[in-house]
């Protein structure tokens, strides 16, 4: 009998260790978290310090950063997808999600979020939580949610002899005043200083700046069933010959258009190279990390797009998705549901400038409803339309994007390069 009492408790003994082994082996879960704001000083730390917080509160989960480049991040993405490698949680341009949906690069997050309260995502806007809904299931949460504005330098205003609360209102007075602020300002015989910083670089971040310029002019990408190109018409022949002649014809943005991107841009308004260009609520803070002496914060100023035939805009969203290859999925919707929470989305206003995708963020706290940048941004966003959301759409924007490179180089003229393109798109959408 006591022999067999000192096996059982042996044997219970063995089992706890065992059992407890295994706890401090597999209680700890590892999530890898990627995002392109990780190459962002401020955004970095940002991100940091919510990893923090959020460590505490699940001090059984453990965040990994995986950095990525805002160009590279869906060739990044879809390779690791498609080796079934990707991260559990990744932050997507809103113009990627079709694709990754539709690819099955994304997680239905549906069945986490029917067991949250009633109500849970009565606190997000429809327009970006429909982006995010596929066949009637939620496969991303929305993130950042902005329109985009022309951002001008004020003091190059004044130095120009402009009235800095003043800004141009059509595409027309937009002209005037880049010719004005397209100057030499060192006496070498040699333009320094340009009106206007201009995006022509295959990246994202093209579509958003050039989008104004379409629509304002009257004209549209696609049908509006989405299966034909639309760019054969005489609208959309007059933008991109406007958008092109601002660099070849009338030289207010800097040479080397079709080699810069969202950052080169940003660059040359914070070095005040440029004295405007097409941004958001990101402009500031980043423009401020290039170069703090320049006092972003005070110096540079929003206003609306300027106008041809109506007034239009580009609408930003961004989402984060959960990789359906996740080993640890609800750990990563925990992850995704506080990155993306009213506290943390107040957060990333205070340390980044942009705005919510949650109404209870963006539509009533006054920290934004009364900042002079935040505030412009929010208002222009009843003017912000979205580009097609189709699964084709970044083959779509490709060929948009070579036919306004075709014509900055002057390989082509504008008209010659859009009806390539249009021709291109009609070929994508019949496929």
């Amino acid at each position: 009998m006591k022999k067999s009492t000192k096996w059982l408790l042996m044997s219970l003994v063995t089992v706890f260790i065992l059992t407890a082994a295994v706890t401090l082996s597999f209680g700890k879960v590892t999530l890898r978290f990627s995002d392109w704001h990780m190459g962002e000083a401020h955004w970095l730390k940002a991100l940091e310090e919510a990893k923090v917080i959020f460590e505490k509160q699940y001090p059984d989960i453990k965040i990994t950063f995986e950095p990525v480049s805002y160009g590279e991040k869906e060739t990044k993405y879809i390779t690791a997808s498609e080796a079934g490698q990707a991260p559990d949680v990744m932050h997507l341009h809103a113009y990627s999600l079709a694709a990754f949906i539709e690819k099955g690069y994304a997680l239905d997050l549906t069945p986490f979020i029917n067991k949250e309260k009633a109500g849970f995502l009565d606190a997000w806007y429809a327009l970006p939580l429909t982006l995010c809904t596929y066949k009637g299931k939620v496969y991303a949460m929305p993130g950042d949610y902005m329109a985009q504005v022309l951002v001008r330098n004020t003091e190059l205003f004044m130095k120009a002899g402009f009235d800095p609360a003043k800004p141009p209102v059509t595409w027309d007075e937009f002209l005037e005043y880049a010719q004005a602020l397209t100057v030499d300002r060192d006496g070498d015989f040699k333009v320094d200083q340009w009106g206007f910083g201009m995006i022509g670089a295959k990246s994202p971040g093209f579509e958003l700046r050039f989008s104004p310029f379409v629509w304002s002019f009257g004209a549209d990408y696609l049908t509006e069933d989405m299966k034909h190109s639309a760019l054969d018409t005489p609208e959309a022949a007059e933008a991109i010959k406007f958008f092109v002649s601002l660099y070849r014809e009338y030289g207010v943005a800097p040479p080397g258009a079709t080699a810069f991107g969202p950052f080169d841009v940003r660059t040359q308004l914070a070095q005040e190279k440029v004295a405007m260009n097409i941004g958001s609520g990101w402009t500031v803070p980043i423009v401020d990390s290039i170069n703090p002496e320049l006092g972003a914060s005070q110096v540079l100023e929003y206003s609306a797009v300027p106008v041809k035939r109506k007034a239009i805009t580009s609408a930003w969203l961004s989402a984060w998705i959960i990789s359906p290859n996740s080993k640890h999925p609800r750990e990563a919707w925990e992850w995704t549901k506080f990155i993306t929470s009213k506290e943390m989305e107040l957060k990333w206003f205070r340390d980044a400038s942009v705005l919510s995708a949650r109404q209870d963020v963006s539509g009533v706290s006054l920290e934004i409803l009364e900042d002079k940048h935040a505030k412009v941004v929010a208002y222009e966003l009843a003017f912000a339309k979205f580009v097609p959301q189709i699964k084709e759409w970044p083959e779509i924007i490709d060929a948009v994007t070579t036919a306004v490179q075709e014509g900055l180089i002057g390989v082509k003229t504008p008209e010659k390069a859009l009806a390539d393109a249009h021709k291109r798109i009609n070929a994508i959408l019949a496929r």
